[in-house]
């Protein structure tokens, strides 16, 4: 399963680097929004200046999501006291399925905001054509870092990212 998960990962890398439009991109300032999380509360992306910034899109329907989302939660747990935060902004468009696949992860941490964008308004200024897309932010707003797909290997790269940018 895991070599299948690789393959489309590339599969969509490769989708996603033909494109020949980007609203968002490393050294660009980060698309600014609100939304609302899941508990129904307006969160803005303008008020975390100042901190470093994951911005994760996914869904339920995505098998790398589902390894990546656990693996998320271990590096905001990781950087619990810090000025990081994780906003993974889902893209479902029924509630419920989300919902459902959060009831089968670890509650988030503290850290970890969940973010509903059914109308898929936000994932479509930053342009993320695989799910999941990911986009490290620094303290000025400005995006450092991509992530297409999920693989083994991501965890590593996102602590050593997340800590240059924490210094």
């Amino acid at each position: 399963m895991g070599k299948i998960l690789i393959k489309a990962s590339i599969i969509f890398l490769l989708l996603f680097i033909s494109s020949p439009l980007w609203a968002a991109w490393i050294n660009d300032k980060s698309p600014y929004f609100t939304l609302q999380d899941i508990k129904g509360s307006a969160v803005s992306l303008g008020v975390l200046k100042g901190k470093v910034v994951y911005i994760n899109f996914w869904a339920s329907w995505c098998p790398p999501c589902k390894e990546e989302f656990p693996e998320l939660n271990k590096l905001a747990e990781k950087y619990n006291d810090s000025d990081f935060i994780i906003l993974a902004v889902n893209v479902d468009k029924v509630k419920s399925n989300m919902d459902d696949f959060l009831s089968k992860m670890p509650l988030p941490s503290k850290n970890m905001i969940i973010l509903v964008d059914p109308k898929a308004a936000v994932v479509s200024s930053y342009n993320a054509r695989a799910m999941p897309t990911s986009f490290i932010v620094d303290k000025e707003g400005v995006i450092r870092y991509m992530h297409l797909g999920f693989n083994e290997n991501d965890p590593e790269k996102w602590v050593k990212e997340v800590e240059s940018l924490l210094k």
